[in-house]
């Protein structure tokens, strides 16, 4: 549970008004479950006073597809750790839709990017 609470806030992007009450919705009917792991992560330069300018790369797997690799950018505070290689954690993605990804954690699913 802590490392989808940590990914959570590495990959949360800031949500319009709009996007976040969608957010809280049930994901539509294109979105699956879908697990992902870290499969390289870095610290960047040039972020913000307190907070890591963090780069994930993933690897997706569909339900009942075939793996892909995206590729996010955010910040993220300075007080919690950066993901790790390895670290997993499910998520809602869209194949035909690789940047679409919700957490799949808890009643309200936030959007990644």
């Amino acid at each position: 549970m802590k490392s989808v609470t940590t990914t959570a806030i590495v990959l949360a992007c800031a949500a319009s008004a709009g996007g976040a009450a969608n957010a809280q919705s049930a994901p539509p009917a294109q979105l699956q479950p879908c697990m992902a792991r870290v499969v390289y992560s870095e610290e960047l330069p040039f972020a913000p006073i307190e907070s890591w300018l963090v780069k994930v790369t993933l690897e997706i797997t569909p339900r009942n597809g075939a793996p892909y690799y995206a590729t996010l950018q955010d910040r993220m505070r300075w007080q919690g750790p950066p993901p790790r290689r390895g670290q997993a954690f499910r998520l809602w993605c869209d194949p035909a839709n690789p940047n679409h990804l919700q957490l799949a954690s808890g009643a309200a699913a936030k959007s990644i990017f």
